[in-house]
């Protein structure tokens, strides 16, 4: 008799969804293939998603699905390696999926890299670029993927099937954090290179949440592999 305890997610529908958010999560190359106007080096990806941008609504629904895509993910680590660490994991990946939701919801009004305007209101005090919806969601979402990955990474360096994963997790943590530390920076000295530091780490989580994403896939797999013929037997 096969436990109904058992984690064996269909693969199809969630996968699909998983794969489809983590596409929206890092969906910032389409400005190469649309041509936007925005430096890769020195705009926000926020600023693919402003008003009046090449195909920014495409932006907008690429941060919807990341946060439909990252929610499930969220549940499917957890049933995968349940214990305390990936609890925290997990609730940390859902509200980075929240605030990926609000973004999307509330996305940037103007472009601060090219809008010197908007450049002015985006380098004002910190308190009041805090009180900026989109600014304070976007603070909270980075800072809630590094405590996920740090979190991940330490649940799944207690298993031995699964150290090195975890370790890659706990390193991809460390990075997210100093790339994070040089972006507050290089934004408040208005250099031209804060567009990549935060591509870099977007594209950095994205890989990772991906090798997590097959990793699972595979472990699915084999347990369907391996129940199927008992199930025979059984009929």
């Amino acid at each position: 008799m096969v436990s109904t305890g058992e984690f064996r997610p269909a693969p199809q529908p969630w996968l699909l969804v998983v794969l489809a958010g983590l596409i929206g999560y890092c969906v910032f190359p389409l400005q190469w293939v649309i041509g936007s106007p925005l430096s890769p080096t020195r705009s926000y990806i926020s600023e693919l998603s402003v008003a009046g941008q090449p195909a920014y609504q495409a932006f907008r629904i690429g941060d919807l699905v990341a946060g439909v895509g990252l929610t499930v993910l969220a549940g499917i680590l957890l049933l995968w390696r349940p214990s305390p660490p990936m609890r925290l994991g997990s609730a940390a990946l859902t509200i980075a999926a929240a605030t990926s939701i609000i973004d999307a919801l509330s996305p940037m009004v103007c472009t601060p890299s090219t809008d010197n305007q908007c450049w002015d209101g985006d380098h004002a005090a910190v308190l009041a670029q805090l009180s900026q919806l989109h600014t304070a969601s976007g603070v909270i979402g980075f800072a809630a993927m590094i405590v996920a990955m740090a979190a991940f990474g330490t649940a799944l360096r207690r298993q031995p099937e699964t150290r090195h994963l975890g370790s890659t997790g706990l390193f991809v943590a460390a990075v997210g954090a100093v790339l994070g530390c040089v972006q507050i920076g290089t934004a408040l000295a208005g250099s031209d290179w804060t567009g990549l530091f935060e591509r870099i780490q977007v594209l950095t989580m994205t890989a990772y949440l991906s090798a997590l994403t097959i990793v699972i896939a595979r472990s699915a797999g084999r347990r369907r592999n391996l129940l199927r013929p008992a199930e025979s037997r059984a009929n």
